[in-house]
């Protein structure tokens, strides 16, 4: 199960937290994944850069699907927002999307291609959960080990 994190909603948009814009279709999360693996790079933490990748995917493609009204706002620029922050020892990733829904893990289909996203950043990450953000969503979250 995901952990609820309350935390500011000023929080994502301090200096500390490197940001990228997204639009809501599914084929950002291909730019997700490259602006993580090179941010990465730049930390000198490319050995996180894999599972970040898995990870980034995940959570872009839920917030296309769930947290974006199903998809009604993909003509629109710009509705998500990728966040990662370096901490020591860690690193964490974040998609913020309008969805106020709590993101939670489906039982797959194993015959299906869905109901596996969240299991797979549970299954990678240190810890993950979702942070409300009063009047503009939530962020959904995931912070990896630099060991």
């Amino acid at each position: 199960m995901p952990r609820l994190l309350p935390v500011p909603s000023a929080w994502w948009e301090t200096p500390a937290v490197t940001t990228r814009a997204l639009s809501a279709r599914p084929e950002e999360a291909r730019t997700a994944r490259h602006f993580v693996r090179e941010l990465l790079v730049c930390w000198g933490l490319e050995a996180l850069a894999d599972d970040a990748e898995m990870i980034v995917d995940e959570l872009v493609v839920n917030a296309v699907l769930h947290g974006t009204h199903n998809g009604m706002r993909q003509g629109a620029s710009s509705v998500l927002r990728l966040c990662m922050l370096r901490r020591v020892g860690e690193v964490m990733l974040a998609v913020v999307d309008p969805g106020n829904e709590a993101p939670m893990p489906r039982q797959p289909d194993w015959t299906g291609e869905n109901g596996r996203g969240l299991q797979i950043v549970g299954a990678l990450s240190h810890v993950w959960g979702w942070s409300p953000i009063a009047g503009h969503g939530k962020a959904v979250w995931a912070v990896l080990r630099d060991s």
